[in-house]
């Protein structure tokens, strides 16, 4: 069930991520590429069809979380250059300091290797919850 990602979905998606208001930062076009992405990954019977009018609605709430995801791990803290995309993996790392000696490592076990990425922001972390909220399905017994 994919979204149709119209001007005012994108309008939609400002209202409730207000991070992503300003247009000059997070053009339209850079939402809508990624909120593309978002809608297919969201495109399982599971989530339900995408409702504009509805605040609560799952499929519209977990594509939006993603693609705020998505914006802030592609770009930062500004996708008006649409080029400027930063290709490195961002993980969870942690450090320790002690005198003039300092180390780095990774955090691990935190979530599986390929959903490792979507707890660097709290917009994936919300993302996560709400997919596993709408991966339990009631069993009948």
């Amino acid at each position: 069930m994919y979204a149709e990602i119209t001007e005012d979905v994108i309008s939609d998606f400002r209202r409730m991520f207000p991070a992503f208001q300003d247009c000059i930062s997070w053009p339209d076009m850079s939402i809508e590429m990624l909120m593309t992405e978002a809608d297919a990954w969201t495109a399982g019977s599971a989530w339900g069809p995408y409702r504009l009018d509805d605040d609560r609605n799952f499929k519209k709430r977990g594509m939006y979380y993603l693609t705020a995801h998505f914006l802030s791990s592609f770009y930062g803290t500004d996708a008006s250059d649409p080029t400027a995309v930063q290709p490195e993996a961002r993980l969870n790392v942690s450090s320790k300091s002690v005198g003039d000696e300092s180390v780095a490592y990774r955090i691990t076990a935190m979530e599986s290797t390929s959903d490792d990425f979507l707890s660097t922001t709290i917009y994936g972390v919300m993302f996560v919850s709400l997919r596993k909220r709408v991966a339990t399905v009631p069993v009948a017994v």
